[in-house]
C-alpha cells in the first residue's frame, strides 16, 4: 500500500474548496501557511495555456524533507504518509530547502500566536499529513472529500494509475511548474490528469 493523490487539471474550477477545506479542517488560522493551494499558471505568447493546480505534500517515495532532517521529525509510514513530529523540529529549516515543491511551512506569529508546550521553537515546521486520522477511519482526505468538481481523488498508487490510465506521475518535464525549489527525483505520490487544450488571444494579448 502506497497512498497517493490524483488530480485532474481539465475538471478542476479554482474554487479553492479544498484548500479552505484542509485549513478548516486542520485548524490552521489565516496567514502564510497553506497545506493544500490551489495556484494558476499560463504559458507566454499569442497561444496561452492555462493550468490551474492544486498540491499539498505529495508523499514522496524518497522524501528529501525527511533525508535532510537530521533531528528525525519527519516520519514516513508503511503505507506512504509522510508526516512531521513538530515537538522534534529545532527550526533548522533544511526541509524546507530540500523539498522540490514548498509543501513545508513555518508560520509566523499572527497565524501561530501560542507556543505549545511540547514544541522546542516557536514555529516548527508543518505540512499536510494527509489527514491521517481520516485516513486510519478509512476515509478520504478533506480536501479530496470536499472537491466540488470531483477534480481530486485519492488511494493506493498503483490501483490509482489504473483507475486513471491517462494520467502520468508528477515530474519537471511535464509539470515545471510544479517545482519550486529544485527538480530532484523524489517519486511524489501524486498523479495528475494533464490540460492540454490552448486558447488563442486577440492580438497576442
Amino acid at each position: 500500500m502506497r497512498y497517493a493523490f490524483y488530480f485532474d487539471q481539465t475538471r478542476c474550477m479554482s474554487c479553492n474548496s479544498c484548500s479552505v477545506s484542509c485549513k478548516d479542517y486542520n485548524q490552521i488560522n489565516p496567514g502564510p501557511v497553506r497545506w493544500r493551494k490551489v495556484d494558476t499558471y499560463k504559458t507566454d505568447g499569442s497561444l496561452i495555456a492555462m493550468f490551474n493546480l492544486a498540491m499539498s505534500c505529495n508523499h514522496c517515495e524518497e522524501p528529501a524533507c525527511l533525508a535532510a532532517c537530521s533531528q528525525n521529525a519527519i516520519i514516513k509510514k508503511d503505507n506512504g504518509i509522510v508526516y512531521v513530529d513538530r515537538s522534534k523540529c529545532i527550526g533548522l529549516q533544511l526541509c524546507i530547502a530540500a523539498c522540490p515543491f514548498a509543501a513545508t511551512h513555518i508560520a509566523d506569529d499572527k497565524q501561530e500566536p501560542e507556543q505549545k508546550v511540547s514544541w522546542t521553537i516557536t514555529h516548527p515546521m508543518q505540512k499536510c499529513d494527509m489527514c491521517m486520522s481520516r485516513v486510519e477511519k478509512g476515509e478520504k482526505p478533506v480536501c479530496v472529500a470536499s472537491c466540488v468538481g470531483h477534480a481530486l481523488d485519492f488511494g493506493d498508487f498503483e490501483t490509482l494509475k489504473s483507475k486513471y490510465s491517462d494520467a502520468v506521475q508528477l515530474n519537471p518535464s511535464d509539470f515545471p511548474y510544479a517545482y519550486a525549489n529544485n527538480t530532484t527525483e523524489t517519486g511524489p505520490s501524486m498523479l495528475i490528469k494533464k490540460r492540454t487544450r490552448t486558447v488563442t488571444l486577440n492580438n497576442g494579448k
